[in-house]
């Protein structure tokens, strides 16, 4: 590996519940510039994340979710868009699972999916370590994306997300109920952009399927997005009461 200034060395956090995908690892350890890997495997995802990133020691943090697979110039090309103002950077990734991946190609055909407001991409980004110093994270595996994007703004920073440059989702599914509940209790969804999100479900949902000629695509994100509804209904539900 190329020597690399000490002030240019990037720490990554991977936190995971058992061991880590060593081949994950293996590419972080391939890059120039990365620094020490941080492998944490403390419970829920969100404070371990904030836990993983305080224990780094360089001035940037790449933070990248266990069911990922990075190519060899993640660093260099994601570190080339830090700015003064920006407080995290996160990239398009494209899904292993084929039924995610047929719904966003759709989806990508007429929307930049790296200007989605609803996918801050926080299973693979760079961030400032000092902003998780204040931060209070929701004790929750899902459904903290928008929230720690919101409070990266709301202090005063940008929340940048890049194209496709090469990164790989292998992990399943969610669990959607709880993502539903998460979205609802945090705030992320009122009911204006819940009903923009499910008629964009219900529009692209269908030609996902046709993409694939399989109804099983259909019914696999059918059931996310009743699944995604019930959680957002139950907590609507639960605060009533």
């Amino acid at each position: 590996m190329p020597s690399c200034p000490d002030t240019q060395k990037v720490d990554f956090v991977v936190p995971s519940r058992d061991e880590a995908n060593p081949t994950l690892l293996r590419q972080i350890r391939a890059m120039p510039c990365s620094g020490q890997i941080i492998n944490t495997h403390e419970k829920p995802l969100s404070v371990a994340r904030k836990h993983g990133v305080l224990s780094a020691s360089t001035e940037w943090v790449a933070m990248i979710d266990d069911d990922m697979l990075l190519p060899p110039d993640w660093l260099q090309k994601v570190s080339a868009h830090i700015e003064p103002d920006v407080g995290a950077i996160g990239t398009v990734a494209v899904h292993k699972n084929p039924h995610a991946a047929s719904y966003e190609r759709v989806v990508g055909t007429v929307y930049n999916l790296s200007k989605l407001d609803t996918n801050p991409h926080i299973n693979n980004i760079l961030i400032r370590r000092k902003l998780m110093e204040n931060y209070n994270p929701p004790k929750v595996f899902f459904g903290e994306d928008q929230y720690f994007k919101r409070y990266v703004q709301k202090v005063g920073y940008g929340w940048k997300v890049l194209p496709f440059l090469g990164a790989t989702h292998l992990g399943t599914s969610k669990d959607y109920v709880t993502v539903g509940v998460s979205y609802r209790r945090y705030g992320h969804f009122g009911f204006y952009r819940l009903a923009r999100r499910m008629a964009a479900r219900f529009i692209f949902t269908p030609f996902a399927a046709l993409s694939r000629l399989s109804a099983v695509t259909f019914w696999y994100l059918t059931k996310l997005n009743v699944e995604f509804l019930a959680g957002f209904a139950k907590e609507f539900v639960t605060e009533k009461l």
